[in-house]
């Protein structure tokens, strides 16, 4: 029953989250301090790690594609956006 429930929680709920775009436009919707699911294609996604966005890094075009995120367990990690998954919370 609970892989049932990830299962759907992963492809309904947490896809909706995640647009597949080209960076052609700034998605201002990452910030500094956002909380988001690092994804791991080895995992499933009920064990993708929580982290905290730390830092933004813009290319040279001035558009973000790469952020440092902190895990639970302190660790700084270097991860694209598009493998970050910004989870909705209120503000």
């Amino acid at each position: 029953m609970i892989e049932h429930f990830w299962r759907r929680w992963s492809t309904e709920y947490l896809q909706r989250f995640q647009t597949t775009s080209k960076w052609l436009q700034p998605n201002s919707n990452l910030r500094s301090g956002s909380l988001v699911l690092i994804a791991d294609e080895r995992l499933p996604p009920a064990r993708w790690p929580l982290a905290r966005v730390v830092d933004l890094h813009p290319g040279i075009d001035g558009l973000v594609r790469v952020a440092s995120v902190r895990t639970a367990t302190g660790t700084i990690f270097k991860r694209p956006v598009v493998k970050l998954c910004l989870l909705p919370v209120a503000e």
